[in-house]
């Protein structure tokens, strides 16, 4: 049973088959409570969501089972995030901090602390961020289409909305006339707009599939546009029985 990585309760099975005709499969289950060398809590992992004013700092503290000592550390995103390790007990107890300095856009990287432990090097924490500005688009990225065989034209739905809810005007809308059709209307509650986008498969060959963007850009954020990724599938049917 290999517990690298694990950390709390694990429960694991086990299916072994055999011959015997009146137990031909036997399941094992194999539970236990993991405990890490050094415990991170409370998470592993550190996500920051929404408007870079409206983020807070993110704690984590390092407790080891064992005395140990962090040697050094660096970080694969550093223009977008700022960090610091404190000591709060020597040998037992560090507190990381991590705070986001990106105004608007998506990253993601690491924070890897070095130890003196051989059993565990190195601590790593992921960090995401997807930082909104003003406006927010949601989602990101749609698939539309014939996304499957024998099934009917997906469309989808774009969400355009004010983080501040204060009223805006999309100003321009760029996209590639000969693959989608965006068509759009304002919210009937929130300031901001639907964008209704339809795919036009004419310009994609049967059994392909193509990659495009649509561009948003508004009069909250004048010089700056957002762009969602579209992936437009064709696929072709699959013939049926009475085929020939």
């Amino acid at each position: 049973m290999n517990l690298k990585g694990f950390q709390g309760k694990v429960s694991k099975p086990a299916t072994i088959v055999s011959n015997d005709p009146h137990s031909p499969e036997v399941t094992v289950k194999v539970e236990g409570n993991v405990q890490a060398l050094i415990d991170l809590k409370p998470t592993t992992n550190v996500v920051f969501r929404g408007m870079s004013e409206r983020l807070q700092e993110t704690v984590l503290d390092l407790v080891g089972a064992v005395p140990f000592q962090i040697s050094n550390s660096e970080c694969s995103i550093n223009d977008n995030i700022a960090y610091s390790v404190e000591t709060i007990e020597d040998g037992r107890h560090y507190r990381l901090k991590v705070a986001n300095k990106t105004k608007r856009g998506n990253y993601a990287g690491y924070i890897k602390l070095m130890t003196d432990l051989a059993q565990k090097p190195d601590i790593l924490v992921r960090v995401n961020g997807y930082i909104e500005g003003e406006i927010a688009v949601k989602p990101q990225t749609i698939l539309i289409g014939k996304l499957s065989a024998n099934q009917p034209e997906r469309t989808c739905k774009i969400v355009v909305t004010s983080n501040r809810n204060h009223p805006f005007q999309i100003t321009k809308l760029t996209y590639d006339k000969r693959f989608v059709d965006v068509e759009q209307s304002p919210l009937e509650k929130n300031a901001g707009y639907s964008l209704n986008v339809s795919p036009k498969l004419g310009g994609v060959p049967v059994g392909q599939r193509k990659q495009t963007t649509i561009a948003i850009e508004t009069d909250a954020t004048p010089g700056e546009k957002d762009e969602v990724q579209v992936h437009l599938f064709n696929s072709a049917d699959q013939p049926t029985s009475d085929s020939k």
